[in-house]
């Protein structure tokens, strides 16, 4: 063969070779493209679901964030939720003490439905409940779950019988180093976790302080009552505007609060004079920015490891505290102090930063569900009593929204429509409370026997009774009043 031809055919195969080693590095390159498009195509099948953090602090009433005008604190983890969210100033709770508000964030049921209206009562949660409660809904669709902190609930909603993978218990400084800990791990699926924080509870035992009662564990505040004594008066937050006790206040009130509580506030009510209280403002001041702290540990994670964007962040309370208004502590009232409690909401994908909403009513029981599964992308189960917030919170229209937004314990109804605040209790022969929530937001003047108000009244009765029939309130209807006024 001549040499022309052989170096032809050389030339050829070169050609042949590098044609062929090209094909396989584009197609290796190919598949390792295509094994980073999955990954990433899954990664992006993950963010699409945001992750979810819910925030619970104990005890914590509206008015208790430096955002909302409160000078007397400093709330900067707070403010900046509020900031980068959404904070509705009319938020109220399902039944302002911990079980049973508790119980009804977890199912989104009122908890009067089963069979809780009290600290200590006993729950009979249905199935279809107990399967759609908060944790096992967003296990059943993906999600890591966490549930750190105070529980206070239902053996039922236990995190460990109610679809959460984790239960760290501490509810104090410890918590956002074990939230922030499952937050920060690699997963390739979205993520839901409960921080519950105890404070600003401990001001419960701030009467056991002024009393020289020693309190053994973390709760006591005996430091800081020592810190409030040695204040100068000016250095202490004054009185609210509503210190009196109101007069025309409903029986009941008195009636149903307990001397021999760990907070007596019928006792604090004649025995604490104006430094007492302005002590007791002070010390739950201080607990309400230690929980702030903690819980921007939290918001730190998330903004370190890129996750802010694509988390919903829930931040509220299971009830507030009487904070000296009316001369009066702790909770299980429904006066705004202990019924009204903060909620904020920041998703940046979506809602609008700066967001205060004073307009729409919302009940933090029956409302925080609904509003999860609508970001998650999960139908609502019939179970669910409450509406979804994010047509609210993304700066939409939510047609139709409540008129009216009901709060309840043992001793009775509240029920906040948009301009009144409606009461009924069961005992007394004073049993009713009409407020004007605009003219008179500090609710010192009760309404309910001037004759000019009297159409006010008989509204606000028929809401009562329509809230009875639409929600199977039956224990109601044994002390509601006469819609005819009859």
């Amino acid at each position: 063969m001549p040499i022309s031809a052989k170096r032809c055919i050389r030339v050829a195969w070169s050609a042949l070779y590098l044609w062929l080693a090209t094909v396989t590095l584009f197609d290796n390159c190919s598949a390792a493209e295509l094994s980073t498009q999955t990954r990433e195509s899954q990664d992006t099948s993950a963010r699409r679901l945001p992750n979810v953090l819910l925030i619970l602090t104990d005890q914590q009433h509206s008015g208790m964030m430096s955002c909302t005008g409160n000078k007397f604190l400093h709330t900067p983890a707070m403010d900046r939720l509020a900031n980068e969210g959404i904070r509705f100033e009319n938020a109220y709770v399902a039944n302002p003490v911990c079980v049973p508000s508790r119980i009804a964030m977890a199912t989104g049921v009122m908890p009067g439905r089963l069979g809780v209206f009290n600290n200590g009562m006993e729950a009979k949660v249905p199935a279809a409940v107990d399967s759609n409660s908060l944790g096992k809904i967003l296990k059943r669709a993906g999600y890591d779950t966490f549930y750190g902190g105070k529980v206070h609930m239902c053996p039922e909603l236990n995190p460990l019988n109610a679809g959460y993978d984790e239960y760290f218990k501490d509810q104090r400084e410890d918590l956002p180093t074990a939230c922030v800990e499952f937050i920060e791990r690699e997963r390739d699926k979205p993520f839901l976790a409960v921080a519950s924080f105890i404070n600003p509870h401990d001001i419960c035992f701030a009467y056991r302080a002024y009393k020289g009662i020693r309190e053994k564990g973390p709760q006591s505040v005996e430091h800081l009552y020592r810190q409030a004594q040695a204040l100068s008066l000016d250095q202490l937050p004054p009185l609210p505007a509503n210190y009196a006790k109101p007069p025309r206040e409903p029986d009941a009130i008195e009636k149903n609060l307990n001397p021999n509580a760990v907070t007596p506030a019928i006792t604090m009510r004649s025995e604490y004079d104006d430094r007492e209280w302005r002590m007791y403002r002070w010390i739950y001041c201080r607990l309400t920015e230690q929980v702030d702290m903690h819980i921007g540990q939290i918001l730190d994670a998330l903004q370190r490891n890129d996750l802010q964007s694509n988390t919903l962040v829930i931040f509220t309370s299971d009830h507030g505290d009487m904070d000296a208004s009316r001369r009066l502590a702790s909770k299980g009232l429904f006066y705004n102090e202990s019924a009204s409690v903060p909620f904020v909401m920041r998703y940046p994908e979506s809602i609008v930063p700066g967001t205060v909403d004073r307009k729409h009513l919302v009940s933090t029981g029956l409302d925080i569900l609904p509003t999860i599964c609508d970001y998650v992308g999960i139908p609502a189960p019939e179970s669910f009593m409450g509406r979804s917030l994010r047509p609210i919170a993304d700066g939409n229209s939510a047609e139709q929204w409540r008129e009216y937004v009901v709060t309840e314990n043992h001793t009775g109804r509240m029920l906040r429509s948009e301009r009144f605040k409606y009461c009924v209790y069961t005992v007394g022969d004073n049993r009713e409370s009409l407020v004007d929530m605009q003219d008179d937001p500090g609710e010192m003047v009760n309404l309910a026997s001037e004759a000019e108000y009297r159409k006010t009244l008989l509204e606000h009765r028929q809401f009562l009774q329509q809230w009875i029939e639409e929600s199977g309130d039956n224990e109601a209807q044994t002390f509601a009043l006469d819609v005819t006024g009859d």
